[in-house]
């Protein structure tokens, strides 16, 4: 949606960008990035551990506390400079639900926005997985069978 969002300013048209989460989307603040930064702590000591018969001395361990404390270092600036780059582009941006309340008109927040053309960028579930052991398995934002109400299943 934010490229879109750009895109469309860039060509001259208004723009607003609406979501009921945190600006930066699913990547960057609850999937990807994260876990990428997670996985790679998991990995060294992994790697260090099987190093040890080769010269490569010393326990390691993960602190969970710090590890995550350097996740969110960031995650957490993520969606101030997503809305101030929204900000900068001259693009509205506003926190809730929206709903159409007509063909051409949304509301979000009590306020009601018009426009000629409406992108929906909603993004997907994900499918529930059918194997033993699925009910392991997780999504970025939490138990995958949380998901089995979805529209998109």
């Amino acid at each position: 949606a934010q490229v879109a969002a750009g895109r469309v300013r860039r060509a001259g048209s208004s723009v607003a960008v609406i979501d009921h989460r945190p600006f930066g989307g699913t990547c960057a603040l609850r999937g990807c990035d994260p876990k990428k930064m997670l996985v790679s702590g998991a990995e060294a000591v992994d790697l260090a551990r099987r190093m040890q018969a080769a010269g490569v001395e010393g326990e390691l361990h993960i602190d969970w506390k710090e590890l995550i404390a350097f996740k969110r270092s960031f995650t957490d600036p993520v969606p101030k400079k997503r809305e101030r780059s929204f900000v900068d582009q001259g693009i509205d941006a506003f926190h809730g639900t929206a709903r159409f309340a007509g063909p051409d008109t949304l509301t979000v927040e009590g306020r009601s926005l018009k426009a000629k053309h409406i992108l929906i960028a909603s993004g997907a579930c994900p499918v529930p997985l059918e194997f033993p052991g699925a009910e392991h398995a997780i999504a970025s934002d939490g138990n995958v069978d949380q998901w089995r109400g979805c529209s998109c299943i």
